[in-house]
This record gives C-alpha cells, sequence and structure tokens, in this order.
C-alpha cells in the first residue's frame, strides 16, 4: 500500500508524536508498504537525520510551522497561503492508498488533509489526553463532522478515549505506542562520564510545565539532603529552559547535568541511568517510559491514567501522586537503596515491552486495520456492482 502519515511532529522537533510517526513509518515500510511523511518547515533545520534503523522514506514539506502553547506543552500549528491548494494537489499527484493523520482534529495541517483526501482509505490516529477541551466545546458540531471523514479513528490509549468520548461518540480502534526493543536496550554502552560510581537518576522530556521538571528538581532537592551519592540527568530542551536552571542551588547545580536535546544518543543515557523518573501531570500513554522499560530500567513516575495503562505499580517500577515531590523523593530514596529491587524491576519492564509494545507489533495491528478498511471498500464495490440500478443509486445518493 501506498501510505501518507500527516502530521505536525516530526523531526526536528522531538518529541512523543514525532517518535510515533518516525518509528511507525520505517515498521510499515519494513512490512513492504511505501510510506511518505507529510510534515511543515521547521526553522533551524536540525537533527534531520534518521535516528535509527536502515529504512529511508520521503519526508515532505509544506508551509511553516510555528508555535502556540496549548494543553500544557509548546505544540506547532502549521502556516502558508497555499497549504490547501499545494496539499490537494500532491495528492492528486501521489495518488496515496490510505491517507492517516496523527494528532486529526489538531490545526492545521492534519485539519487540512482530512479535508483534502482523495484515498480510498482516511485513518486517524489521537495521541493526546486532555482533562477538557473549549475548542471541542465551542466546534462540536464542526469538528465532528471532521470526524466524520475519517474511516477509523485509532487512539493509543484508554486515557484518549476518555478525553475523546465526551465529545464524539464513535467507535475508537486502541493501537498502543511502541519502541524498538533492538535500538532501546540494556546492551547499549553507557556514558563514561557518567559511570564513576555515582547513582544517576534520569530525565527525559521537552521544558514544557506538564512534563513536570519542576517537581522532579525538587524532589532530587529532597533525595540529595539523605542520599548524596547521586546525580539528576536531564534531558531535553526548551525556551524554560533558564527557569528550571535557577531552581536548584549553585551547590545542588553541581549534580545536575543539562544534557540538552539528544536524539540518536537516548539509548545510552538510558544505560547509564539507574532509575528513569517521570513526574509528568499530562500524558496519553508515555513513550518515554517504554523507552526506560525497553533498556531494563526501574522507574518512578507520576500516577496518572495515561502511565498505569503502560506500567503496573510496584512491578515495572513505582507510580506517585502528581506533583509531590516529598513522594517522589520517598520512592526515589527506596529504589536508590535497593538495587536488587531495581534490577527485578527493571527486568519486569523489558518482558512487558517484548510482549506487548515492538514496533513490529503495533505495525502488524496497524496494517491489519488498513487491511479490513480496504476490503470493505472492494466489498462495497462488489455489492453495488451486483446490485439493481435502483440499488446502486441509493447506495451512492
Amino acid at each position: 500500500m501506498k501510505v501518507a502519515f500527516v502530521s505536525e511532529y516530526y523531526y526536528p522537533l522531538l518529541g512523543g508524536i514525532t517518535e510515533h510517526v518516525h518509528n511507525l513509518a520505517v515498521a510499515l515500510s519494513k512490512r513492504g508498504h511505501e510510506v511518505t511523511v507529510i510534515t511543515h518547515n521547521l526553522r533551524p533545520r536540525k537533527h534531520h537525520h534518521y535516528p535509527h534503523g536502515s529504512v529511508v522514506f520521503p519526508v515532505v514539506r509544506f508551509g511553516k510551522g510555528i508555535p502556540i502553547y496549548s494543553n500544557g506543552s509548546i505544540a506547532r500549528i502549521t502556516v502558508g497561503k497555499r497549504l490547501g491548494a499545494d496539499l490537494g494537489g500532491f495528492f492528486e499527484k501521489e495518488r496515496f492508498d490510505v491517507i492517516h493523520a496523527h494528532s486529526p482534529l489538531t490545526p492545521i495541517l492534519p485539519v487540512v488533509a482530512l479535508r483534502r483526501s482523495n484515498a480510498p482509505v482516511t485513518v486517524g490516529t489521537f495521541h493526546t489526553y486532555f482533562d477538557r477541551s473549549r475548542g471541542y466545546a465551542w466546534l462540536q458540531k464542526k469538528a465532528a463532522r471532521h470526524m466524520d471523514m475519517m474511516d477509523a479513528k485509532i487512539v493509543v490509549s484508554q486515557a484518549c478515549v476518555d478525553a475523546l468520548s465526551r465529545y464524539f461518540k464513535t467507535d475508537y480502534n486502541i493501537i498502543p505506542n511502541g519502541v524498538d526493543p533492538d535500538y532501546f536496550s540494556p546492551d547499549a554502552p553507557a556514558i563514561s562520564d557518567f559511570d564513576d560510581g555515582k547513582l544517576n537518576l534520569l530525565f527525559v522530556g521537552r521544558f514544557d510545565p506538564r512534563n513536570g521538571l519542576r517537581t522532579m528538581i525538587e524532589a532530587f532537592k529532597i533525595v540529595k539532603s539523605r542520599f548524596d551519592n547521586c546525580r539528576l540527568i536531564v534531558v531535553g530542551d526548551g525556551p524554560l529552559r533558564p527557569y528550571y536552571r535557577s531552581l536548584a542551588s549553585k551547590k545542588l547545580a553541581r549534580d545536575i547535568h543539562f544534557a540538552g536535546l539528544v536524539n540518536g544518543g537516548r539509548p545510552n543515557f538510558y544505560s547509564s541511568a539507574h532509575i528513569f523518573c517521570s513526574p509528568c501531570t499530562k500524558a496519553s500513554f508515555g513513550v518515554v517510559l517504554l523507552e526506560a522499560m525497553s533498556s531494563a530500567k526501574p522507574i518512578v513516575a507520576s500516577n496518572i491514567n495515561g502511565y498505569r495503562m503502560v506500567m503496573q505499580d510496584g512491578k515495572q517500577g513505582i507510580l506517585v501522586g502528581e506533583k509531590e515531590p516529598a513522594a517522589f523523593a520517598e520512592a526515589l530514596l527506596r529504589l536508590l537503596g535497593d538495587p536488587d529491587l531495581r534490577l527485578q524491576m527493571g527486568r519486569a519492564g523489558r518482558q512487558t515491552v517484548l510482549a506487548k509494545y515492538s514496533w513490529d507489533l503495533v505495525a502488524a495491528q496497524v496494517e491489519a486495520l488498513y487491511l479490513k478498511l480496504q476490503n470493505r471498500g472492494d466489498e462495497f464495490e462488489t455489492k453495488a456492482a451486483a446490485a439493481p440500478a435502483e440499488m446502486v443509486f441509493a447506495l451512492n445518493d
């Protein structure tokens, strides 16, 4: 099949949706499908290499990506005077079998793709959990029409269903995020600078308020007062970097390493970690949890819906209340003092990934949905061809 992925999130932007789009495109390409990723232009142009996997597919860019603040995060939207015409012309030229929009009701590129789609099959994947949406409440009828443009709606977790079903009553197909267990592997080399006898706590995420870096730093202050032989490694970046740096005293800052944006080297950071930390307040799923689990690392994370669907408290790690630095610190101290428990939880996480979350397994589910929708169209044409003229008219009305 010839498949187009449409997404506001792709490299050089880093994040869970970018990882999902890229890795699913790689996995489907390996299964013999011809995949094209459609996204916006973004400056500066960096991290345009493919972080892992030998499969290379076309990346086509339209318009210009600009940042906006939404749902506790810095989002992106695509703008351009000829965006609709250019995208429609590209679709007409390429004649895709499937147009698959990611975050399909998010302005602007995915919405335009739904309107301009000429493919036999149009699919959308919803990645985000939200408590309430004023936009959906105000524009519910218009958004519902866009929902109807999709032949199938994929969600990455039940948390997404819970959020969307407040506004849209429709069928949802739950197909989770995935991870490459060969890439995020316990065998990845550790970073020598962090192999000095100190125990390493790892945070990975954009510097968005909802990702909880403030809670992480406050918890680290408590941990350091009782367990000095540790450091915090922070992988990620964003406009709030000066603010987060200011939260630590000069003495504490000596043991907080801000690594900045990291793409291709993330497995080495996981291998260097003794505990992975994610005090996030909003997540539909938690791709970083999968990366840590695949790397056989124990986890301390917020007890939120999206995380409870990925890991079990006490098995792959410990879940604690949102925005509770003291409780987060206690969980970290428990694991710092118990190497056997860290090893046990890390192994359990790795086993969970291999059983449920490899990209090969996820891609097979997506492929099966495409084929089901494609065959449904064939069945419809067969029935229409065999029906009386009056029946054909009714079917096509």
